[in-house]
């Protein structure tokens, strides 16, 4: 949806307000997706879906209502509705009127020959990789998905924003009859996207992983790539809440301002990162801003709301809006070269938390787990449960090596990190 059209929108949902105050977010966009497996292309879908959210306030009795119908009828049927379960609600004591007008940065993230690729170009790119597969007599699964996404938001005290981004994914894994490999290529651009390279890093997995040898549970050297460090250290992340932590319910509770890892970590958010960038604005109109959360070890800043910033004095930080953590210009290879005896982790799946007080975490690798011996992988490890804490794995850093994009918002480094714990083998 083109700004125009967005902020029309917005702007007749709000003549129908009756209520104090009223907060409009106008979220949507199209995926485009390309799946295939058994060395087949096996479907393309395209998924089109445009959701309105409201929230009406009368004092701070608040209510929530949304849409995916944005006709004149229906969106005055969802305000009335937001109004209605306001009225019906029980005071919000954390509520905070709506935010006054303010300049957002200019964040170029939208390619639209990315946002409209057809299902032939597409077609192509799998068909290239199904031909590089089928030499080697390996299979071929996963899905390229391409199209945009685009935020609106307006409020009752003239606040408008509107941003958009285009998206590209390539994910792909390749088995063979005993092993797996996996990866993965994101950006805002098909320029920015590198499917052959994706397609033979998971062959090079898949082959080197063939009859896995038993690992015996323990501490281990590992090195991480930036798939597996985004996936586990994600859940720090996202656990940053400093309420939670004000009020004891938190991994991080007391820690803000505090050495929690090596000095050389440095984690924060960058909106204008070029590589991964975010939203100009959050969702309640106020402007987003880089933020570092870890600088050179310390817990620099927790993830303050409006209510609690307001509460304790704290500048307002928001949610992260992406996850950047600084590296070096080192390869995944030299990172490999530099360990005696250890384990390369190439992506984790299933992850749960243990003791969410302690941020103790269990999941499995899987895709790629490869056994190091004198600087060089050797040959492919039986996949292992972990039970590890992020706090412990980013004081037990050693080595950075070159961040890359991964995901959706993450840009990390892979890793070398002492003393990973692993509890138990799988069966898968």
């Amino acid at each position: 949806m083109e700004r125009q059209q967005a902020e029309h929108i917005l702007s007749q949902t709000l003549s129908f307000k009756q209520s104090d105050h009223l907060e409009l977010s106008l979220h949507g966009g199209i995926e485009a997706n390309t799946r295939f497996a058994n060395n087949t292309i096996t479907q393309n879908t395209v998924q089109k879906n445009i959701t309105l959210h409201v929230s009406a306030a009368f004092g701070q009795k608040v209510g929530h209502a949304s849409t995916n119908r944005l006709d004149q009828d229906s969106l005055r049927e969802v305000v009335n509705r937001a109004e209605q379960i306001a009225l019906h609600s029980e005071p919000d004591t954390e509520y905070l009127s709506p935010v006054t007008p303010s300049k957002y940065m200019e964040i170029s993230a939208y390619d639209d020959v990315t946002a409209k690729t057809s299902p032939q170009v597409r077609a192509e790119v799998v068909k290239d990789a199904i031909k590089f597969c089928e030499q080697q007599k390996l299979q071929l699964a996963g899905h390229f998905a391409t199209g945009y996404e685009f935020d609106a938001i307006a409020n009752s005290e003239g606040i408008v924003g509107y941003h958009r981004h285009s998206t590209a994914n390539y994910t792909n894994t390749i088995m063979t009859s005993s092993s797996s490999g996996w990866a993965e290529s994101v950006g805002e651009t098909l320029d920015q996207i590198t499917p052959k390279e994706t397609v033979e890093i998971a062959c090079q997995k898949a082959l080197t992983g063939q009859l896995p040898k038993e690992i015996p549970a323990g501490k281990y050297m590992v090195v991480m790539t930036p798939s597996a460090v985004a996936g586990l250290l994600n859940y720090m992340f996202y656990s940053m809440d400093a309420k939670a932590a004000d009020e004891g319910r938190s991994a991080f509770s007391g820690l803000e301002g505090k050495k929690i890892a090596n000095d050389e970590v440095q984690i924060y958010s960058h909106p204008q990162h070029p590589a991964c960038p975010a939203s100009p604005f959050f969702n309640n109109g106020l402007p987003t801003t880089n933020v570092y959360w870890i600088r050179e070890g310390t817990l620099e800043n927790l993830a303050y709301n409006r209510y609690w910033a307001q509460h304790t004095g704290h500048a307002y930080t928001g949610s992260p809006t992406n996850f950047i953590m600084d590296g070096t210009n080192a390869s995944l290879d030299t990172l490999i070269a530099s360990v005696d005896q250890g384990l390369l982790i190439t992506r984790f799946w299933y992850i749960r938390y243990v003791d969410p007080m302690k941020l103790l975490l269990t999941g499995m690798t899987r895709d790629g787990l490869f056994w190091i011996e004198n600087g060089t992988v050797q040959y492919g490890a039986k996949n292992l449960r972990f039970n590890e804490s992020p706090l412990n794995v980013i004081n037990n850093i050693e080595m950075f090596g070159e961040p890359k994009r991964v995901g959706g918002s993450s840009h990390v480094p892979s890793l070398k990190i002492r003393d990973f714990t692993f509890t138990s083998g799988t069966s898968f």
